[in-house]
């Protein structure tokens, strides 16, 4: 099969992509069209309108149609480790029915796939803490991962405003920089792709009262796979635990 990738870009951001008549046209012939939904990429629902095809098409939404989410709720699933492999499976069952003669293969090919997760799964359940452990965070990008490691995020107004580029309230920045001083956090993690003149101070506050910095990305790094990029960010997560 021919697999096309419209964002393939990690500085490309899916929230403000403007989709070109190339993209547009990739989802016309596509018989098979995957995006997260849950108002990340919904260019990639208007497109799937627009192509008059749209009854023929496998249509995968990650989050509403496998993981039960909907819009307003936090739209960056493939932090959550269930994520892949629930997804991985739905594809394949996909795939069978478009081509049955391949069942088998589509089926062997998804189960060495979620095989090939395991340096990623079997850290996250190493690094699960037996009770919550504070953390901030920059952006609410790491959330579904920090549950999944029972760390307990302090700042999540903060981060929200983060998020949604606004000033976050005073009171919510002295909080944080309290909960930093005063070491009752473990560590910062903060979203590397996006930045501004508050994170930036925060990052540099928690750097000065040694306060571990981990620094995760939104989108998959240039030349890493989904299980390295995961691996990399979760061993920065066990050398702060650690510490």
């Amino acid at each position: 099969m021919e697999v096309t990738s419209i964002l393939n870009s990690p500085d490309a951001d899916p929230h403000d992509f403007e989709p070109t008549p190339e993209a547009s046209k990739s989802v016309h012939d596509a018989q098979v069209v995957v995006y997260n939904g849950i108002g990340y990429d919904e260019w990639m629902k208007k497109l799937i309108d627009a192509s008059g095809d749209a009854k023929n098409k496998a249509v995968i939404a990650v989050g509403s149609d496998i993981m039960g989410k909907k819009e307003g709720d936090n739209e960056h699933i493939w932090y959550n480790p269930d994520t892949m492999p629930k997804y991985v499976d739905r594809l394949a069952e996909q795939l069978s029915k478009l081509d049955p003669s391949h069942k088998d293969a589509y089926r062997k090919q998804a189960d060495a796939y979620k095989a090939s997760l395991a340096p990623f799964t079997s850290l996250v359940k190493e690094l699960k803490q037996a009770s919550p452990v504070p953390v901030a965070v920059s952006e609410p990008v790491f959330d579904y991962m920090a549950e999944a490691l029972n760390l307990s995020v302090s700042d999540k107004k903060f981060s929200m405003a983060a998020e949604e580029e606004t000033d976050p309230a005073p009171a919510e920045v002295a909080q944080l920089q309290n909960d930093i001083k005063g070491k009752k956090i473990t560590m910062f993690v903060n979203n590397i792709q996006a930045s501004s003149p508050t994170v930036k101070n925060i990052v540099e506050l928690a750097k000065q009262n040694e306060v571990p910095v981990i620094e995760v990305t939104e989108t998959l790094p240039s030349g890493k796979n989904y299980v390295q990029w995961m691996v990399d960010q979760l061993n920065q997560i066990k050398a702060a635990l650690k510490k």
